[in-house]
């Protein structure tokens, strides 16, 4: 964080058993606006925030890519002037680093900034940061080069956002926050270390008997590995006014499938990531969404993107306009393609539109596939 004041760093709200949220930001303006919500209130929940006060840097920097690594979940609040801070962009970079080896989740929060500004870098968000980027290119280019790559993956997780014309106050945007902070904890507490998996029952008889993991392997490799829609990140679809999940069946002997609705929605956000421990090193995969356009469907005065962010590699990405799809089919829209590595990693997919001048309806989303693409 980057801010006007020269005090200490702080951990608010500490208790002993609450996990911890480090929060990167920028600017005195956003101390004193949202912070002075959101820190009371994910301490209400209890959880440790850690917020850093100082301005001087140096050994100091080490000290919060410590802190960075002991907190679970990661907070970037991008503004209209956060990309004018190196220390920023530091912590970005070191959050993204710690993002990939699995050891934090991140929400980034778009605070009276445009989505698409920090995405795609453009604006004055996008000005700000090639100025500063210019003056430290030559002397550090593998520092600038860590700035580009978290500022190119970061925005594209599940985030949230709230524009310069929302009707919502800081507080409301706050409560959207804990939500996600709460959802994102859950999740982390839901999933077993690797030692207590080893432990269970299934993964001792899959270490007796090989084959087990072959055919598992073999039932991915053919038919691809489905990622059902409450595994996607959909924003404001814990809010019934915006989406709703019923189950379907599309034929009597088909087993019900859960599926979201949009309902009445001011921006689409739909996205997922996958690991691809259990892909074929070498073997080509495609990733697709599986979406269905009711004939009922608002007019999208703009078109809808679809991307796919491999790390390491270029971000895919393009256009598609909703009115071209068949309606009242299942559709497949495809986000991209990679190559599995060696290498665990993780590839993060989106579907988004964030330019609605009017509530969007008429969108039913499935899921995602990712599968061998031939």
């Amino acid at each position: 964080m980057a801010s006007s004041s020269s005090s200490s760093p702080s951990v608010i709200g500490l208790t002993r058993t609450g996990p911890q949220v480090f929060i990167n930001f920028r600017g005195l303006d956003i101390r004193r606006g949202i912070l002075s919500f959101l820190v009371p209130a994910l301490s209400k929940e209890n959880v440790n925030v850690f917020i850093d006060d100082r301005e001087v840097r140096g050994e100091h920097l080490t000290n919060l890519f410590q802190r960075i690594e002991e907190s679970k979940i990661a907070l970037a609040i991008f503004s209209e002037k956060y990309s004018t801070s190196e220390w920023c962009l530091d912590e970005l970079a070191k959050i993204y680093e710690c993002v990939k080896i699995e050891k934090l989740n991140v929400i980034p929060v778009f605070y009276k900034v445009k989505v698409a500004s920090v995405k795609y870098r453009t604006g004055d968000f996008g000005d700000q940061y090639r100025r500063l980027r210019g003056k430290h290119n030559v002397a550090e280019p593998a520092r600038v080069q860590s700035w580009k790559d978290a500022l190119m993956s970061v925005p594209l997780f599940f985030g949230l956002s709230m524009s310069e014309t929302s009707g919502k106050t800081d507080k409301d945007f706050v409560d959207e926050i804990v939500k996600e902070v709460k959802k994102s904890l859950e999740e982390i507490k839901a999933r077993k270390p690797e030692a207590i998996q080893e432990r269970h029952p299934e993964a001792i008889q899959e270490r007796q008997q090989p084959e087990a993991a072959q055919i598992r392997q073999a039932v991915v490799e053919r038919q691809g590995n489905m990622i059902n829609v409450r595994q996607l990140k959909i924003s404001s679809s814990f809010n019934a006014r915006y989406w709703t999940f019923v189950s379907l069946s599309e034929s009597p002997n088909e087993v019900a499938i859960e599926v979201a609705k949009m309902r009445e929605c001011p921006y689409l956000d739909v996205c997922g990531k996958l690991d691809t421990k259990e892909l074929t090193s070498g073997t080509k995969y495609e990733v697709v969404f599986v979406v269905k356009v009711e004939d009922t469907m608002s007019r999208w005065d703009y078109p809808a993107k679809v991307q796919l962010m491999v790390p390491d590699k270029e971000l895919q990405e393009r256009e598609l306009q909703f009115v071209d799809l068949i309606k009242n089919e299942w559709v497949d829209i495809q986000a991209g393609v990679f190559v599995a590595q060696p290498h665990k990693e993780k590839v993060a997919f989106c579907l988004y539109q964030h330019n609605a001048d009017k509530k969007m309806t008429g969108l039913q989303v499935k899921g995602a596939i990712v599968r061998p693409k031939e």
